[in-house]
């Protein structure tokens, strides 16, 4: 493989890695259609923590009348135990 080849793949992959970083570690990260899964599946609501060094906050879930999930304000859905 040549130099710029090497090069450029190198590059791609870097790009690959920097969009994926990208993502966020916030309640944006829940996939929109969880809300229908966690018809099937359990979930919980959680929220970021009051303090430093305090756990993460968790609630239930709650359920709109045409059976999405939802969750109060400062929380965010996701997959029970994940």
């Amino acid at each position: 493989m040549t130099s710029k080849r090497a090069a450029a793949v190198s590059l791609a992959a870097a790009l690959v890695l920097a969009l994926g970083a990208c993502g966020g570690d916030g309640p944006a990260r829940k996939a929109p259609d969880l809300a229908l899964a966690c018809q099937t599946m359990d979930c919980v609501c959680t929220g970021d923590p009051e303090t430093l060094f305090a756990a993460e906050r968790k609630t239930e879930v709650l359920w709109r009348a045409n059976g999405d999930a939802y969750c109060p304000d400062g929380f965010a859905l996701e997959p029970a135990g994940g």
